[in-house]
């Protein structure tokens, strides 16, 4: 079965994407733009927001592209103002920008810590509280994190991952709770599993750690899922878009696991 797709389910929203240059965030920015969103494409990487763009042109949508490092204040003030300053709004905001590193917490940098709390933390901070306040003063917003099932259940080797992860769910819940009374949504994902470049990351280090064959390490990860397969990120924008519609008015303050039934 395919998706389906609700042709202009988001006409006339404007929808900010953070990480949407690949894997998950670049699948949310994609179904978006199918589904009638003008569609704001950040990330770090350069190269990756034009891949993005150039799919979403392919395909008959909207977007622009901004060049944004969540983990610098200054820099999401500023771009966000520029983004809001041109279209008067946002209507959506779906995080989906992460950092994913492996290893035993002896091993573990100070760095490799640092660098954990703040992409995928503390970034979550920078770029909602701009956003938000946007929403407050419109009395309307849908705001998604892309979280991780590592935020609701830790594992070992993922002490930094988990504890930045877990970080994002508790905000969520709690600005939930902050802007219930004022139409603004607050909702994690929590995906396991998903074929991405950063789970292909995760993979490729696992077996270089314990000197297995990537492929068997592949399919060791692939069997421990109950559905017997890798998620696929348009199942995770199907969540997302889920979240931002009018279908989900009454949904906040969730953490969604998509993850095959882990």
């Amino acid at each position: 079965m395919g998706q389906y797709i609700c042709k202009d389910r988001f006409k006339d929203y404007v929808v900010l994407i953070t990480g949407a240059g690949s894997g998950l965030g670049q699948a949310c920015a994609v179904r978006f733009a199918q589904e009638g969103a003008l569609v704001l494409v950040a990330d770090i990487n350069v190269e990756s927001i034009k891949e993005t763009e150039e799919i979403i042109k392919g395909l008959g949508g909207a977007s622009e592209g901004y060049k944004l490092d969540i983990t610098k204040v200054e820099e999401v003030d500023s771009v966000v103002g520029e983004m809001i300053e041109k279209h008067k709004k946002i209507d959506v905001l779906v995080n989906s920008a992460g950092l994913s590193i492996e290893n035993k917490i002896e091993d573990l940098t100070i760095e490799e810590w640092l660098a954990h709390i703040e992409v995928n933390l503390n970034g979550t901070f920078y770029i909602t509280r701009p956003v938000l306040k946007n929403m407050r003063k419109r009395k309307f917003g849908r705001i998604i994190f892309i979280s991780s099932k590592s935020g609701i259940n830790a594992r070992p080797r993922r002490t930094a991952y988990s504890a930045a992860k877990f970080g994002v769910n508790g905000f969520t819940q709690a600005l939930a709770l902050e802007v219930a009374k004022e139409n603004i949504t607050v909702n994690s994902i929590c995906p396991s599993r998903v074929e991405t470049k950063m789970l292909e990351s995760v993979l490729v280090g696992r077996a270089k750690k314990f000197n297995i064959p990537y492929e068997e390490v592949r399919e060791e990860h692939r069997l421990s899922i109950p559905v017997g397969r890798l998620g696929k990120p348009e199942e995770v924008a199907s969540v997302v878009v889920f979240l931002a519609s009018e279908d989900a008015t009454y949904v906040t303050g969730q953490f969604i696991s998509v993850s095959g039934g882990r």
